[in-house]
């Protein structure tokens, strides 16, 4: 009977410092977004704003991931479990911030916060911005899975997968027909989704790029860069294939103006960016070679 309290007092000792460390996001949230500061800090009224409530609550979905993949070893002692709590809590949510500023500076360097979310409430901006907080959240957590409990090689990996993530977010010109800037403006949600599948395929490639075993950080970055590059080869076929199977037309219909593209054809460009992207992370992360050559 002790043994089952003592276990439930440490599940409860952990759902706290897990509040705390929501508690400490907060706050943190406050240094690296200073613009952002009297808007976290205020009351949160949902229903007044639901584009700021989606942009608020993707950040909350992406702590909650970050922590989802930390561990309590009771095996290693109970200090050193609630030390490597803390240590990789506090990581997470520092590298999770740091990514959402650099991101946002990368993806929406023409566009503001307080004009885009508080003033005009943009739909398009508002899912953008929790598509592209879900993608860091679940690269950070890749991350946390495949540094091994180290903090140096944590850092390393996370530098080089924001650094592919980042490079990867400039390539959306090339292969979507819809311009960003334009139709951001224009609040079009037709863009917000074909942007969010984009990402969301991004993720998963690179995902899959640093799933393997590594023994030497060197070896492993190069095979991470060389999966990656495999995945732009693939992406493009993929694509091709499934337009070419289901003989999608891309054009618009006769008699109808494409100024201003329509929201199906958005949600079109987003489900075959996720469906590409879910396909040529089979090919780069769910094939495995054995020792022996030849093959057959």
């Amino acid at each position: 009977m002790n043994e089952i309290f003592d276990k439930l007092l440490i599940r409860f000792l952990f759902t706290v410092f897990i509040c705390l460390g929501l508690l400490f996001y907060k706050y943190a949230h406050v240094l690296f977004y200073p613009s952002q500061k009297k808007q976290i800090l205020k009351k949160i009224y949902p229903s007044e704003n639901y584009v700021d409530t989606l942009h608020v609550f993707s950040r909350l979905i992406g702590i909650a991931l970050i922590f989802s993949t930390l561990e309590f070893n009771e095996y290693i002692g109970f200090v050193r479990s609630v030390l490597d709590f803390f240590i990789l809590g506090t990581s997470g949510i520092v590298l999770y911030l740091v990514s959402l500023y650099i991101m946002d500076n990368i993806v929406f360097y023409n566009f503001e916060y307080k004009d885009e979310v508080l003033k005009k409430k943009n739909a398009s901006y508002g899912i953008v911005s929790f598509s592209q907080s879900i993608c860091m959240a679940f690269l950070v957590r890749n991350i946390f899975q495949e540094s091994e409990h180290s903090l140096i090689i944590l850092f390393i990996l996370w530098l080089f997968a924001l650094v592919l993530f980042g490079f990867s977010t400039k390539l959306f010109a090339y292969v979507s027909k819809l311009s960003f800037n334009s139709l951001m403006i224009q609040k079009n949600i037709g863009l917000a989704f074909s942007y969010s599948g984009f990402l969301f395929g991004n993720a998963l490639i690179i995902m899959a790029a640093f799933h393997h075993e590594h023994h030497d950080i060197v070896s492993y970055c190069i095979q991470v860069v060389l999966k990656t590059l495999l995945g732009a080869l693939i992406f493009p076929v993929f694509r091709a294939g499934v337009i070419q199977v289901f003989q999608i037309q891309e054009g618009p219909t006769e008699g109808k103006s494409t100024d201003t593209p329509h929201l199906g054809y958005g949600i079109y460009e987003g489900s075959v960016f996720l469906m590409v992207g879910l396909l040529t992370s089979i090919i780069i992360g769910q094939i495995h070679f054995g020792t022996i050559y030849p093959f057959f």
